[in-house]
Protein backbone atom coordinates (compact mmCIF):
# COMPACT_ATOMS: atom_id res chain seq x y z
CA UNK A 1 0.00 0.00 0.00
CA UNK A 2 1.73 3.72 -1.41
CA UNK A 3 2.44 5.67 2.17
CA UNK A 4 0.07 9.08 2.17
CA UNK A 5 1.53 12.19 3.67
CA UNK A 6 0.03 15.69 3.98
CA UNK A 7 1.90 18.30 1.76
CA UNK A 8 4.13 20.52 4.15
CA UNK A 9 5.68 23.43 2.93
CA UNK A 10 8.85 24.40 3.42
CA UNK A 11 8.16 27.36 5.40
CA UNK A 12 6.71 25.40 8.18
CA UNK A 13 9.07 22.34 8.41
CA UNK A 14 11.64 25.08 8.91
CA UNK A 15 10.11 26.76 11.39
CA UNK A 16 9.35 23.01 13.03
CA UNK A 17 13.08 22.35 13.26
CA UNK A 18 13.22 25.68 15.29
CA UNK A 19 10.79 24.16 18.05
CA UNK A 20 11.83 22.62 21.24
CA UNK A 21 12.50 18.53 20.38
CA UNK A 22 9.99 17.48 22.83
CA UNK A 23 7.07 19.84 21.99
CA UNK A 24 8.69 18.75 18.19
CA UNK A 25 7.77 14.56 18.90
CA UNK A 26 4.32 15.81 19.70
CA UNK A 27 3.76 17.70 16.56
CA UNK A 28 5.18 14.55 14.72
CA UNK A 29 3.07 11.74 16.73
CA UNK A 30 -0.18 14.52 15.47
CA UNK A 31 1.08 14.25 11.68
CA UNK A 32 1.31 10.98 12.16
CA UNK A 33 -1.89 10.18 13.48
CA UNK A 34 -3.26 12.54 10.69
CA UNK A 35 -1.54 10.94 7.79
CA UNK A 36 -3.12 7.31 9.29
CA UNK A 37 -6.62 8.86 9.06
CA UNK A 38 -5.62 10.06 5.61
CA UNK A 39 -4.34 6.64 4.12
CA UNK A 40 -7.31 4.95 5.71
CA UNK A 41 -9.93 7.18 4.21
CA UNK A 42 -7.81 6.85 0.97
CA UNK A 43 -7.86 3.56 1.53
CA UNK A 44 -11.73 3.64 1.64
CA UNK A 45 -12.51 5.86 -1.31
CA UNK A 46 -13.72 8.17 1.87
CA UNK A 47 -13.84 12.15 2.38
CA UNK A 48 -13.04 14.28 5.57
CA UNK A 49 -16.94 15.39 4.87
CA UNK A 50 -17.51 11.19 5.43
CA UNK A 51 -15.87 11.16 8.30
CA UNK A 52 -17.58 13.89 10.10
CA UNK A 53 -20.80 12.15 8.54
CA UNK A 54 -19.88 8.98 10.46
CA UNK A 55 -18.80 10.81 14.19
CA UNK A 56 -21.68 13.14 14.10
CA UNK A 57 -19.07 15.72 13.77
CA UNK A 58 -19.33 19.13 11.81
CA UNK A 59 -16.93 19.27 8.68
CA UNK A 60 -15.44 21.94 9.68
CA UNK A 61 -14.35 20.22 13.44
CA UNK A 62 -12.96 17.38 11.43
CA UNK A 63 -10.94 20.02 8.81
CA UNK A 64 -9.17 21.42 12.13
CA UNK A 65 -8.36 18.20 13.68
CA UNK A 66 -7.25 17.26 10.45
CA UNK A 67 -4.22 19.55 9.97
CA UNK A 68 -1.98 18.17 12.35
CA UNK A 69 -1.94 20.52 15.41
CA UNK A 70 -5.21 18.89 17.27
CA UNK A 71 -4.64 17.40 20.41
CA UNK A 72 -6.78 13.97 19.86
CA UNK A 73 -8.07 11.85 22.80
CA UNK A 74 -8.08 8.50 23.41
CA UNK A 75 -11.88 8.47 23.19
CA UNK A 76 -11.80 10.48 20.25
CA UNK A 77 -9.31 8.23 18.40
CA UNK A 78 -11.25 5.14 19.68
CA UNK A 79 -14.47 6.92 17.57
CA UNK A 80 -12.38 7.12 15.02
CA UNK A 81 -11.04 3.93 14.83
CA UNK A 82 -14.77 2.12 15.15
CA UNK A 83 -16.73 4.58 12.66
CA UNK A 84 -13.33 3.82 9.97
CA UNK A 85 -12.87 0.12 10.94
CA UNK A 86 -9.07 0.23 11.01
CA UNK A 87 -6.56 0.94 14.07
CA UNK A 88 -4.86 3.97 13.90
CA UNK A 89 -2.60 3.65 16.60
CA UNK A 90 -0.52 0.51 17.86
CA UNK A 91 0.80 -0.32 21.35
CA UNK A 92 3.70 -2.26 21.79
CA UNK A 93 3.75 -4.59 24.97
CA UNK A 94 6.92 -4.94 26.55
CA UNK A 95 7.20 -8.81 25.68
CA UNK A 96 5.99 -8.51 22.10
CA UNK A 97 8.74 -9.20 19.33
CA UNK A 98 9.03 -5.89 17.16
CA UNK A 99 10.86 -5.56 14.06
CA UNK A 100 12.58 -2.34 13.06
CA UNK A 101 10.61 -1.97 9.76
CA UNK A 102 7.21 -1.81 11.27
CA UNK A 103 7.61 1.22 12.88
CA UNK A 104 9.24 4.53 12.65
CA UNK A 105 10.87 5.63 16.12
CA UNK A 106 10.73 9.26 17.06
CA UNK A 107 14.07 10.60 18.38
CA UNK A 108 15.11 14.23 19.11
CA UNK A 109 17.67 15.07 16.84
CA UNK A 110 19.41 17.89 19.32
CA UNK A 111 20.28 17.61 23.01
CA UNK A 112 17.47 18.46 25.67
CA UNK A 113 18.67 21.48 27.33
CA UNK A 114 20.66 20.76 30.02
CA UNK A 115 21.95 17.84 28.25
CA UNK A 116 25.66 17.59 26.44
CA UNK A 117 25.24 16.51 22.70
Amino acid sequence: MQRFEMKRSSIIEARRKQVNPLIRQDVDLSFQIVDRIHEILQAKGLKQKDLALLLGKKEAEISKWMRGTHNFTIDTLVSIEQALGAPILRVIHQGDIVHAYEFEPMMASEPLPGQEP
